[in-house]
């Protein structure tokens, strides 16, 4: 019998001996497997269920780059980031989201579902009970910034909001206020910007109307003083340049109070910013726990642990305590 023929009939001794072992020990491994299977079926049956919601938001539509709303770093810096001019407000949207100008009313707003039916916030719905009111109001800050989920889809500008409670419809109420409280927030600011482009086009106006007014009564006595300038280059040249001034005075004003007319438009418009695609909505399947995962992964696990065990107290004669 040569090397490799030893070697060959060894693996198939120690395999013949394994599975020996596995066979006397069936009993073992049974109890030991079943054991810890019925305590995941008992823990997936005990853990709280929890439901997702979510809310897609489509992007802008054309024209509704941030300095239309009346600047970029205005906004940039009540959202708490620096951004480049050029960004889109839609790139803005996850972080001001996660600001506390958003979500400090979510948090303290008062909810009632069919699960909680006394109006609570969310302070007191997860049940967070710090020394003091501001202790636990920064826990629910840091506790909702952990489960809401936001994803911008670069490529198509979707923005895709997700949280996860033990309560369905609390869920699909938190994310759809979390939007409101958003197409409030950029209303306000972009409401605050016309305000503040209106009175500085109305303060223009009041000047480039009294430099009008001015320049018009210098060419109209110019006129008066002068009513044979035909002959003289001079005179004409003089007249040429007063009446550009007028010119030039006009079509400043004109221009301006077309853009005061149009800030007084804005000023008073409410129309919704934010375009919701899909309202979150309370979901009738829960997102966890997953009892058939659990149950199966414990099973397999538990079963190679126990088989695992069993081989290595046969082999080395250790944990004599677990022998039958």
């Amino acid at each position: 019998m040569n090397q490799q023929e030893e070697i060959n009939q060894e693996v198939e001794i120690d395999f013949g001996k394994y599975v020996r072992i596995i066979w006397n020990g069936k009993i073992f491994i049974i109890i030991l497997t079943t054991i810890i299977t019925l305590l995941s079926v008992g823990y997936s049956l005990i853990v709280p269920e929890t439901f997702k919601s979510s809310i897609t938001i489509l992007p802008e539509s054309g024209g509704g780059r941030m300095s239309s709303l009346g600047g970029l770093s205005d906004l940039a810096a009540l959202a708490g980031v620096n951004v480049p001019s050029e960004a889109s407000l839609t790139k803005l949207y996850p972080s001001i989201i996660k600001s506390e100008a958003v979500l400090q009313k979510v948090i303290l707003k008062k909810y009632q579902t069919k699960k909680n039916k006394d109006s609570l916030n969310l302070i007191q719905i997860w049940e967070i009970e710090e020394p003091t009111f501001q202790k636990s109001y920064e826990e629910a800050l840091k506790t909702i910034r952990k489960e809401l989920k936001v994803t911008l889809d670069n490529k198509t500008s979707l923005l895709t909001l997700e949280i996860e409670t033990e309560d369905a419809q609390l869920s699909a109420v938190i994310l759809n206020y979390i939007v409101w409280q958003l197409d409030n927030f950029i209303q306000t600011k972009k409401t605050s910007s016309a305000s503040n482009q209106r009175i500085f086009v109305e303060g223009r106006l009041v000047e480039i109307k009294v430099e009008l007014t001015i320049a018009e009564n210098k060419l109209k006595d110019f006129r008066e003083q002068n009513r044979m300038i035909v002959s003289s280059p001079e005179l004409l040249l003089q007249q040429e340049r007063l009446l550009r001034e007028v010119i030039i005075n006009t079509t400043i004003y004109t221009e301006l109070k077309k853009q005061f007319e149009v800030a007084k438009i804005e000023e008073v418009k409410d129309i919704p910013i934010i375009n919701v695609m899909d309202k979150a909505r309370a979901n009738a399947n829960r997102e966890s726990p997953k009892r058939r995962n659990i149950v199966m992964a414990t099973f397999f696990i538990s079963l190679l642990g126990a088989v695992g065990l069993e081989i290595f107290r046969k082999t080395f004669n250790g944990f004599s305590f677990l022998k039958g």
